[in-house]
Protein backbone atom coordinates (compact mmCIF):
# COMPACT_ATOMS: atom_id res chain seq x y z
CA UNK A 1 0.00 0.00 0.00
CA UNK A 2 1.39 3.40 -0.97
CA UNK A 3 1.46 6.40 1.36
CA UNK A 4 -0.12 8.33 -1.52
CA UNK A 5 -3.27 6.17 -1.40
CA UNK A 6 -6.32 7.93 0.01
CA UNK A 7 -10.06 7.72 0.49
CA UNK A 8 -12.32 10.78 0.86
CA UNK A 9 -15.99 11.63 0.60
CA UNK A 10 -16.90 14.33 -1.94
CA UNK A 11 -20.53 15.37 -2.37
CA UNK A 12 -21.68 12.09 -0.86
CA UNK A 13 -19.47 9.96 -3.13
CA UNK A 14 -16.70 7.75 -1.76
CA UNK A 15 -13.52 8.44 -3.76
CA UNK A 16 -10.52 6.13 -3.45
CA UNK A 17 -7.11 6.41 -5.09
CA UNK A 18 -4.44 3.70 -5.35
CA UNK A 19 -1.10 5.06 -6.46
CA UNK A 20 0.66 1.81 -7.43
CA UNK A 21 -2.04 1.08 -10.01
CA UNK A 22 -2.85 4.78 -10.56
CA UNK A 23 -6.58 4.12 -10.38
CA UNK A 24 -9.53 6.03 -8.97
CA UNK A 25 -12.70 4.39 -7.69
CA UNK A 26 -15.94 6.20 -6.99
CA UNK A 27 -18.40 4.24 -4.83
CA UNK A 28 -16.41 1.10 -5.65
CA UNK A 29 -16.37 1.60 -9.44
CA UNK A 30 -13.21 2.50 -11.40
CA UNK A 31 -13.47 5.86 -13.15
CA UNK A 32 -11.05 7.50 -15.61
CA UNK A 33 -8.51 10.08 -14.48
CA UNK A 34 -8.41 13.57 -15.92
CA UNK A 35 -5.17 12.49 -17.64
CA UNK A 36 -7.13 9.82 -19.54
CA UNK A 37 -9.57 12.47 -20.78
CA UNK A 38 -6.63 14.58 -21.97
CA UNK A 39 -5.21 11.59 -23.86
CA UNK A 40 -8.10 11.92 -26.36
CA UNK A 41 -6.42 15.05 -27.72
CA UNK A 42 -2.83 14.59 -26.57
CA UNK A 43 -2.39 10.80 -26.66
CA UNK A 44 0.78 10.75 -28.73
CA UNK A 45 2.43 13.57 -26.83
CA UNK A 46 5.57 11.62 -25.87
CA UNK A 47 5.45 8.79 -28.41
CA UNK A 48 8.83 9.69 -29.92
CA UNK A 49 10.67 10.00 -26.62
CA UNK A 50 12.97 7.27 -25.31
CA UNK A 51 11.45 5.29 -22.40
CA UNK A 52 14.47 5.80 -20.15
CA UNK A 53 14.34 9.54 -20.73
CA UNK A 54 10.62 9.55 -19.91
CA UNK A 55 11.17 7.54 -16.73
CA UNK A 56 13.94 9.85 -15.51
CA UNK A 57 11.86 12.93 -16.29
CA UNK A 58 8.87 11.47 -14.43
CA UNK A 59 11.04 10.65 -11.40
CA UNK A 60 12.52 14.16 -11.35
CA UNK A 61 9.04 15.69 -11.70
CA UNK A 62 7.69 13.57 -8.85
CA UNK A 63 10.62 14.57 -6.61
CA UNK A 64 9.94 18.27 -7.28
CA UNK A 65 6.20 17.89 -6.61
CA UNK A 66 6.86 16.05 -3.35
CA UNK A 67 9.46 18.57 -2.16
CA UNK A 68 7.12 21.50 -2.84
CA UNK A 69 4.21 19.71 -1.17
CA UNK A 70 6.43 19.10 1.88
CA UNK A 71 7.40 22.78 1.89
CA UNK A 72 3.77 23.90 1.77
CA UNK A 73 2.68 21.55 4.54
CA UNK A 74 5.59 21.87 6.95
CA UNK A 75 7.39 25.06 5.97
CA UNK A 76 10.60 23.04 5.54
CA UNK A 77 12.27 23.74 2.20
CA UNK A 78 14.79 21.42 0.56
CA UNK A 79 16.78 24.25 -0.97
CA UNK A 80 19.26 21.79 -2.46
CA UNK A 81 16.64 21.33 -5.18
CA UNK A 82 16.82 24.27 -7.63
CA UNK A 83 13.12 24.04 -8.47
CA UNK A 84 12.23 24.53 -4.80
CA UNK A 85 14.34 27.69 -4.67
CA UNK A 86 12.64 28.86 -7.86
CA UNK A 87 9.21 28.14 -6.39
CA UNK A 88 10.02 30.19 -3.30
CA UNK A 89 11.13 33.07 -5.51
CA UNK A 90 7.86 32.95 -7.47
CA UNK A 91 5.83 32.79 -4.28
CA UNK A 92 7.52 35.93 -2.98
CA UNK A 93 7.46 37.71 -6.35
CA UNK A 94 3.73 37.18 -7.03
CA UNK A 95 2.46 37.13 -3.46
CA UNK A 96 0.38 33.97 -3.65
CA UNK A 97 -0.36 31.55 -0.82
CA UNK A 98 -0.91 27.82 -1.23
CA UNK A 99 -4.30 26.86 0.20
CA UNK A 100 -4.18 23.17 -0.70
CA UNK A 101 -1.91 20.59 -2.34
CA UNK A 102 -2.95 17.47 -4.23
CA UNK A 103 -6.64 18.22 -3.67
CA UNK A 104 -8.92 15.36 -4.81
CA UNK A 105 -11.77 16.34 -7.15
CA UNK A 106 -14.63 14.61 -8.94
CA UNK A 107 -15.78 15.57 -12.42
CA UNK A 108 -19.49 14.95 -12.91
CA UNK A 109 -22.05 15.10 -15.66
CA UNK A 110 -25.73 15.30 -14.79
CA UNK A 111 -24.82 14.71 -11.14
CA UNK A 112 -23.02 11.44 -11.95
CA UNK A 113 -19.23 11.22 -11.41
CA UNK A 114 -17.43 10.48 -14.70
CA UNK A 115 -13.77 11.09 -13.76
CA UNK A 116 -11.47 12.01 -10.88
CA UNK A 117 -8.17 13.71 -10.32
CA UNK A 118 -6.03 15.78 -7.99
CA UNK A 119 -5.19 19.46 -8.29
CA UNK A 120 -1.51 20.25 -7.82
CA UNK A 121 -2.41 23.44 -5.98
CA UNK A 122 -5.23 25.74 -4.97
CA UNK A 123 -3.81 29.23 -4.56
CA UNK A 124 -4.99 32.41 -2.91
CA UNK A 125 -3.84 35.62 -4.59
CA UNK A 126 -5.28 39.12 -4.33
CA UNK A 127 -8.10 37.68 -2.16
CA UNK A 128 -9.18 35.29 -4.93
CA UNK A 129 -8.87 31.51 -5.28
CA UNK A 130 -7.23 29.96 -8.30
CA UNK A 131 -5.78 26.70 -9.56
CA UNK A 132 -2.14 26.09 -10.46
CA UNK A 133 -0.36 23.13 -12.01
CA UNK A 134 3.36 22.51 -11.66
CA UNK A 135 5.27 21.49 -14.80
CA UNK A 136 8.93 20.54 -15.06
CA UNK A 137 9.00 19.82 -18.79
CA UNK A 138 11.84 21.21 -20.87
CA UNK A 139 9.31 22.87 -23.17
CA UNK A 140 6.03 24.14 -21.69
CA UNK A 141 2.96 22.91 -23.59
CA UNK A 142 0.53 25.71 -22.78
CA UNK A 143 -2.29 24.16 -24.81
CA UNK A 144 -2.14 20.91 -22.85
CA UNK A 145 -2.05 22.59 -19.44
CA UNK A 146 -4.82 25.00 -20.48
CA UNK A 147 -7.13 22.06 -21.22
CA UNK A 148 -5.98 20.31 -18.04
CA UNK A 149 -6.55 23.23 -15.68
CA UNK A 150 -9.89 24.14 -17.26
CA UNK A 151 -11.16 20.59 -16.68
CA UNK A 152 -9.82 20.75 -13.12
CA UNK A 153 -11.57 24.08 -12.62
CA UNK A 154 -14.96 22.56 -13.49
CA UNK A 155 -14.28 19.57 -11.20
CA UNK A 156 -13.18 21.91 -8.38
CA UNK A 157 -16.38 23.94 -8.68
CA UNK A 158 -18.53 20.79 -8.74
CA UNK A 159 -16.70 19.18 -5.82
CA UNK A 160 -16.48 22.09 -3.40
CA UNK A 161 -18.94 24.76 -4.64
CA UNK A 162 -16.02 27.19 -4.94
CA UNK A 163 -14.99 29.21 -7.97
CA UNK A 164 -11.45 29.41 -9.32
CA UNK A 165 -11.00 32.95 -10.59
CA UNK A 166 -7.64 32.34 -12.24
CA UNK A 167 -5.55 29.53 -13.71
CA UNK A 168 -1.76 29.36 -13.72
CA UNK A 169 1.02 27.01 -14.66
CA UNK A 170 4.13 27.09 -12.49
CA UNK A 171 6.98 26.14 -14.82
CA UNK A 172 10.07 25.07 -12.90
CA UNK A 173 13.42 23.70 -13.92
CA UNK A 174 16.98 24.26 -12.76
CA UNK A 175 17.12 27.60 -14.57
CA UNK A 176 13.41 28.27 -15.17
CA UNK A 177 10.90 29.97 -12.88
CA UNK A 178 7.71 31.11 -14.58
CA UNK A 179 4.21 31.85 -13.29
CA UNK A 180 2.18 31.73 -16.49
CA UNK A 181 -1.47 32.89 -16.78
CA UNK A 182 -3.85 30.56 -18.62
CA UNK A 183 -7.20 31.40 -20.23
CA UNK A 184 -10.44 30.38 -18.53
CA UNK A 185 -12.44 28.55 -21.19
CA UNK A 186 -15.03 26.09 -19.80
CA UNK A 187 -16.52 25.45 -23.24
CA UNK A 188 -13.14 24.15 -24.48
CA UNK A 189 -12.90 21.79 -21.50
CA UNK A 190 -16.47 20.55 -21.80
CA UNK A 191 -15.94 19.87 -25.52
CA UNK A 192 -12.97 17.60 -24.78
CA UNK A 193 -14.90 15.78 -22.04
CA UNK A 194 -17.77 15.20 -24.50
CA UNK A 195 -15.32 13.82 -27.08
CA UNK A 196 -13.92 11.46 -24.45
CA UNK A 197 -17.37 10.22 -23.44
CA UNK A 198 -18.38 9.66 -27.07
CA UNK A 199 -15.27 7.57 -27.73
CA UNK A 200 -15.86 5.61 -24.54
CA UNK A 201 -19.44 4.83 -25.59
CA UNK A 202 -18.22 3.66 -28.99
CA UNK A 203 -15.80 1.14 -27.46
Amino acid sequence: MSEKDFAVVIKGHYLEYYDDEHIYLVDGVIVPSVSEILSVKFGGKYSGVDKTTLRKAAEAGTAVHEAIEQLCKTGEADTDIPEVRNFLWLKKQYGFEVVSNELPVLLSKGGKPIAAGRLDMVLSMNKELGIADIKRTSVLDKEYVAFQTNIYRIAFQQSYDLDAKFLRVIHLRENVRKFVPLPINPEMAIGLVEDFLERKNDE
